[in-house]
């Protein structure tokens, strides 16, 4: 059997729960706002949410967060979160999982004494 997509995927978790995160495969998604991404992915793309967290590849208390473009010019990067049964508009959890595999896999390069990063999600800035 043949793929039609790849994704990359980073292992992530924040405290023992899980907030994996897809960090290729997708380039963007339309959207205005971080928000209507996330309205686009609910509505025209929910394949990628179920192959990733339905069984065998996922489970009920598993997410995975979609690294993308951010729509804000103060944000560095921007990214969707998506659940077993949702799409949350902000997620702490998530949040620390997007961070760390942002700056650890180099995606937004850290930069000593002090690394800022400013992150869009759905609802808010961080």
């Amino acid at each position: 059997m043949r793929w039609q997509k790849t994704l990359t995927v980073v292992g992530a978790h924040a405290e023992g729960e899980v907030g994996n995160v897809i960090t290729g495969g997708i380039t963007d998604v339309p959207g205005a706002s971080m928000f209507e991404k996330k309205e686009y992915l609910e509505r025209e793309a929910d394949g990628i949410r179920r192959m990733l967290l339905f069984e065998p590849r996922g489970g009920p208390c598993h997410a995975v967060n979609i690294v993308l473009p951010p729509t804000l010019p103060e944000a560095d990067v921007g990214f969707v979160i998506m659940e077993a049964t949702k799409y949350p508009a902000m997620s702490g959890s998530n949040t620390i999982c997007v961070a760390t595999v942002v700056l650890e896999t180099g995606i937004r390069p850290m930069i000593e004494p002090e690394t800022r990063l400013v992150m869009e999600e759905p609802a808010v800035l961080v």
